[in-house]
């Protein structure tokens, strides 16, 4: 590599992180939130025997979790990098419900009927301050420290 292109491929770096494009989401892990909602739920709502949920034990323990401790509550849930990752990628398969484009008093999310209840479930990465990139820069999405009260689940 002769000394121009070192000095394009420096530059280009540069203003990629500068400008926020460094996606560092999930490095982390993250944080899932499940969420009871009222029975005015949204159309798209995915029994929590789906094959595409079925397959990821991490959000049928958070399911159940929330279903025996607080039916009616929300739980966030710590995960680490291969959690979050894991989690992300099943949920992903799922409908999501936009409140920008429906109804505006039900919140983004995805929604799921487990045991009898519907509840919205929603990830957000941990990210963590680094050179250039600016983890409260909301363009990031980022959770910076864990929410309060937030409990993990353990893989068996």
């Amino acid at each position: 590599m002769n000394r121009r292109e070192l000095l394009a491929a420096l530059g280009l770096g540069s203003v990629s992180a500068l400008s926020g494009c460094l996606n560092l989401a999930g490095v982390d892990g993250g944080v899932l939130t499940v969420m009871s909602v009222s029975s005015s739920e949204p159309s798209n709502v995915v029994p929590s025997s789906d094959e595409r949920l079925s397959d990821e034990p991490l959000l049928q323990r958070a399911l159940d979790r929330v279903t025996q401790d607080e039916a009616r509550g929300v739980m966030d849930f710590r995960l680490d990098r291969s959690e979050y990752r894991s989690v992300a990628d099943a949920l992903e398969t799922l409908p999501y419900y936009d409140r920008t484009e429906h109804e505006l008093s039900i919140p983004s999310g995805f929604y799921v009927r487990h045991d009898g209840f519907v509840y919205r479930l929603a990830y957000r990465p941990m990210c963590s301050e680094t050179p250039l990139v600016s983890s409260e820069n909301p363009r990031n999405r980022c959770w910076t420290s864990v929410p309060e009260g937030t409990t993990t689940l353990q893989r068996t």
